[in-house]
């Protein structure tokens, strides 16, 4: 998708301030070489941080920040919680830290992501302390707003950096850098304690609640390039999840319920229009990173203007957990909702050929289809063709043993070019315009919805979970009769039994059965690729179990034998499935067979490897601690 270039770059002179701050931070990396710096601001106070337009270009760079690939962290995160495996995980030739739960104090990531998210600290506290200088100096009301939106954008930014680094980072005893360090002792700054830092990012969200506009349409009334701009919706959303991750239900549920009612946030109809470029910056989103393809910047120490993960996701390098593919696989679509009605879908031979179309459901969810692509899906296009048509069926293509299933999630599947996939030509290879989201409606009504379950209120939580459902046209939990059934249509159908099982006997919804759903159905299958999953598993207390009992569980390989468009004969092992279970009687037209391979199993060196002291929060990093010589002193 071609888009503008919106906030983060303006001008050839934001560029030119951007390069000016780059050079700043340099400090707060920690580099060998940091002492031999000269403090820029010495060197820049002079000359620039003159008026509004430079604390705006201050601004942009902090911004900028934002588009680095560690700050988000979507594949190293995911493969170190339940969610995603990596190429190689099946050929066990290619160890990955991440997911083997090896990483330490010296892996790259660690350092990349420490040293990011401290650089947007501290290029958020020059655009402040700039402000505090400049603001007694301006003259009309005007430039005093402009001033003061500048200012909370620059504050809620710095309170997101603060929140990532205390949820990712040493049980969240960071170094609080409140200004910008000008002297060597202010560079060796001790430990604050999680509840310090905590208290600090929260005032920095609350002062951005209070003071920006509500959502990204509210900033439309200050110019149209205003649009991706942090909003007070996005604070008080990122407030509420603060609290979720310390488990305090109370203050959490104040902030989420208030972001559901007075902000004008909705659901959008379909879930592939937020991660295809369809819909960015949609009634859905409420923070969202802008990125772009229209400009090629030349190289000025920033970070491109583009990411790579659609690449990535696309190459298989990140694919959805063994776990996640059944689940999604197993999902129960509501046949009593047209949407799951093909009055078009093709009938094949015994060979793969299609000989016509009949009228039947969907073999699998639209959650699923707009998530996860699988080989014998015939029902959802990915890049214009069948799942089955995509790649060849010589050595290991996709959909295969090495790659099997394939994240939809931040790819461009819904365009048409004949199965070729992601733009590969020398001006994009490995360079995507998909916006990343940081934090959904939908995300925020399954928080609400653990703080009602909490609470006790079980049909509370059933209306925001049923809303997610209904929109991927899936069975809803609970009871028509239920008060929080809002969906008592003739095309809806409810289910009272937690995990739709019938030989299972029935599991009526309750509050214990209803939070493990939500947590290993609900979230996983609606976010994947979203939010912070190792902090979840972190604070529910199951992280290391949940590693052992993915690990405790076997598959086998299967292949498909005839493939459902007649492209390939057959398809080397593209499927997992649990040990000894029959395989579901809707998962291929043509019955693939079970393949002679020796069981597997997944996460193996990681549910051993793991400990609670070494795993559950990144480590401080060795530049760290060898450039800090207050890195293991509290304040």
């Amino acid at each position: 998708m071609k888009k503008n270039i919106k906030t983060y770059f303006n001008s050839l002179a934001t560029v030119k301030v951007a390069t000016l701050l780059l050079i700043s931070v340099v400090l707060l990396s920690c580099d060998e070489d940091f002492l031999e710096q000269v403090n820029p601001n010495e060197l820049t106070t002079g000359s620039f941080w003159q008026n509004n337009n430079d604390l705006n270009a201050g601004l942009t760079s902090v911004y900028s920040v934002l588009k680095n690939n560690n700050i988000l962290g979507i594949e190293n995160e995911n493969l170190r919680a339940d969610i995603a495996t990596h190429l190689q995980w099946r050929n066990m030739l290619a160890p990955n830290e991440m997911y083997d739960q090896t990483f330490n104090v010296n892996s790259r990531y660690v350092r990349d992501r420490w040293n990011n998210l401290y650089l947007g600290v501290f290029r958020a506290n020059q655009v402040i302390e700039a402000y505090e200088r400049l603001k007694d100096t301006y003259v009309s009301d005007t430039e005093r707003e402009l001033g003061e939106r500048i200012l909370a954008q620059a504050r809620a930014l710095r309170g997101f950096y603060y929140f990532t680094l205390n949820h990712s980072f040493n049980e969240g005893n960071i170094p609080l850098l409140r200004k910008v360090p000008s002297t060597f002792e202010e560079f060796q700054t001790a430990l604050s304690t999680s509840d310090d830092v905590k208290s600090f990012f929260r005032e920095d969200l609350k002062f951005g609640m209070d003071n920006l506009p509500n959502s990204y349409d509210a900033w439309s009334e200050f110019g149209s390039d205003n649009l991706g701009r942090i909003t007070a919706g996005a604070c008080e959303a990122l407030l509420g999840q603060s609290y979720i991750y310390e488990n305090d239900f109370v203050n959490a549920e104040i902030h989420l319920k208030n972001v559901i009612d007075n902000y004008g946030y909705q659901l959008v109809d379909d879930i592939s229009k937020i991660f295809t470029g369809i819909e960015e910056f949609g009634p859905e989103s409420i923070f969202e990173i802008n990125y772009t393809t229209d400009i090629q910047l030349i190289e000025t120490g920033e970070r491109s203007l583009t990411h790579n993960l659609s690449h990535r996701l696309q190459s298989f390098n990140l694919q959805p957990a063994t776990w996640l593919a059944l689940k999604y696989r197993e999902e129960k679509i509501d046949t009593l909702d047209p949407a799951n009605t093909r009055t078009d879908a093709p009938i094949f031979d015994n060979r793969g050929e299609i000989t016509g179309t009949e009228t039947r459901f969907r073999i699998y969810s639209l959650r699923m289809q707009n998530s996860m692509s699988s080989a014998d899906d015939p029902d959802a296009p990915i890049y214009g063709v069948t799942n089955g048509e995509l790649g060849n069926a010589g050595g290991e293509p996709p959909h295969g043993r090495i790659r099997q299933n394939m994240f939809k999630k931040y790819i461009h599947w819904n365009i048409d070019n004949q199965g070729e996939g992601e733009d590969d030509s020398t001006e994009f290879n490995n360079q995507s315009d998909i916006n990343l989201i940081l934090i959904r409606l939908a995300d925020v009504y399954l928080m609400y919805a653990e703080c009602m379950i909490e609470k006790g209120d079980v049909s509370e939580a059933l209306r925001y979970i049923n809303r997610i459902r209904k929109r991927s046209h899936l069975i809803l939990l609970g009871s028509e009769t239920d008060p929080s059934a809002e969906f008592a249509d003739g095309q809806t159908t409810y289910m009272d039994d937690i995990d739709f099982n019938p030989d299972n006997g029935m599991q009526t919804v309750n509050a214990a059965n209803l939070t493990e759903h939500l947590r290993f159905t609900e979230r996983p299958l609606e976010l994947s690729l979203e939010g912070n999953r190792p902090v979840d598993l972190r604070r529910w207390g199951v992280y290391k179990q949940r590693l052992q009992d993915l690990a405790s569980v076997s598959y086998s390989f299967v292949n498909m034998e005839v493939n459902s468009n007649g492209k390939h004969p057959r398809r080397f092992k593209p499927f997992s499935f649990r040990d000894g279970e029959d395989l579901p009687a809707h998962f291929s037209p043509h019955g693939p067979v079970v393949s002679s391979q020796p069981t597997i199993a997944d996460n193996t060196l990681g549910a051993q490897r793991f400990t609670e002291s070494d795993n559950a929060y990144l480590p401080m990093p060795q530049d760290e601690i060898d450039a800090n010589l207050n890195w293991n002193i509290f304040e």
